[in-house]
């Protein structure tokens, strides 16, 4: 039963951060697309 349990949760523990580091690329994605069209605009 302990088993059982130890695989589940580490299961469950690779889910998570497998979501977490998506999660992470996808906000980093969106912050360079920002500052990119940010920065087109400007006349330097």
């Amino acid at each position: 039963m302990s088993e059982a349990v130890a695989i589940v949760v580490g299961t469950f523990v690779l889910v998570a951060a497998t979501g977490f580091v998506a999660v992470h690329y996808h906000r980093e994605k969106m912050h360079r697309k920002l500052l990119r069209r940010l920065d087109y605009h400007r006349d330097w």
